[in-house]
């Protein structure tokens, strides 16, 4: 047993690696196509992506071996992580060759499809399982496991954008079907969910990682995950670059603020809520442009390539719903306080 968690710990961060590959490798084939890549399932964001579902697939019959092996793992508390990433894993070996299948029967799709969704809620399965697995093993006292927890939550915080941008952005018309979702509609979840989760991503990290930059940290590694998926493959929206200053600064505010750098006594939490929903539209960007700017877009006219003008436009769109993300912020953090219990780290 004594073996047990280090082989774990190993493993878990492999399906990290996996989980990484896939997030970036998705995003990435997002702008491929929003740029005009050829449709074809054939592609290098596709190459990376499977890449990374292989790795993840290799770990996860590594998980499922061990499970088998060592009974006691079976009643640790962090192997329900553990268990979560081989479902995760299986969902995504089905939705890999779903994909090729659904490109051959229907030619080219947009970003909502069955197939998508399934891959993309088997990575959220992973992640998610990556995150508890790690958390439930710092009372080992591994000094990997923080570190691997901050890229752990920088890939759940992407996936989890990735995932609602599945049902708010405008770009789910395929060749045979249309999926786009009303934009009012769209409007709406997206401006209540992205704050609300991107909020509760952020206190986890806090609470798990308990120490002034570590949650930061996580969200350098989303900004570098996002913008070299989402901005450096197209010239036209390096303007938005200098805006990922803002939730930088903002999130170390809020780091402070949590671990009682800034003392603001029993409120720290909410505040710190309240800031990180705030700017949540930044963390984003630029794809979520494309939920706001349809409204003014015409028939025929993608949004994506009106991307570069929402930049310009970004601080009073942002000062409108600044508010309502920094609500959402603070009901996060209310819930989490009352719902959900993080391990106390080890002292030995």
């Amino acid at each position: 047993m004594k073996l047990g968690p280090k082989i774990v710990v190993f493993i878990l961060l492999v399906s990290l690696f996996g989980s990484v590959l896939e997030i970036w490798g998705g995003s990435w084939d997002i702008t491929s196509h929003a740029i005009g890549a050829p449709e074809s399932f054939f592609t290098p964001p596709h190459a990376v992506l499977y890449s990374g579902v292989g790795i993840s697939l290799v770990a996860a019959i590594a998980l499922l071996w061990i499970i088998g092996k060592n009974k006691e793992i079976r009643h640790e508390s962090f192997s329900l992580g553990l268990k979560l990433i081989i479902v995760g894993s299986m969902i995504q070996i089905v939705a890999g060759p779903g994909d090729y299948l659904w490109h051959e029967l229907f030619g080219t799709d947009g970003l909502l499809s069955p197939t998508h969704l399934t891959l993309i809620t088997g990575i959220l399965i992973q992640s998610v399982g990556i995150i508890i697995g790690l958390t439930r093993l710092i009372r080992y006292n591994f000094k990997v496991i923080k570190p691997g927890l901050t890229v752990g939550f920088s890939a759940l915080w992407f996936i989890v954008i990735a995932f609602i941008f599945q049902f708010t952005l405008p770009i789910s018309k395929g060749e045979t079907m249309n999926l786009n979702p009303d934009p009012y509609v769209a409007a709406i979840i997206l401006s209540a969910t992205m704050p609300f989760f991107c909020t509760l991503i952020f206190w986890g990290a806090v609470k798990s990682m308990k120490k002034f930059g570590w949650s930061s940290a996580s969200v350098a590694g989303l900004i570098i995950l996002n913008i070299t998926a989402n901005v450096i493959p197209n010239e036209s929206l390096w303007g938005f670059l200098p805006w990922f200053a803002a939730p930088m600064i903002v999130t170390l505010l809020a780091d402070a603020v949590m671990n009682d750098k800034i003392r603001i006594n029993k409120f720290r939490e909410t505040v710190a809520g309240g800031l990180v929903g705030a700017v949540f539209i930044i963390n984003s960007m630029p794809l979520v442009g494309m939920a706001y700017i349809q409204f003014y877009v015409f028939s025929g006219v993608s949004g994506y390539t009106l991307l570069s003008e929402f930049s310009q436009t970004l601080a009073i769109i942002l000062v409108l719903i600044g508010i309502p993300g920094a609500i959402m912020g603070m009901i996060a953090v209310k819930l989490a306080r009352k719902k959900i219990s993080i391990p106390v780290e080890s002292t030995t």
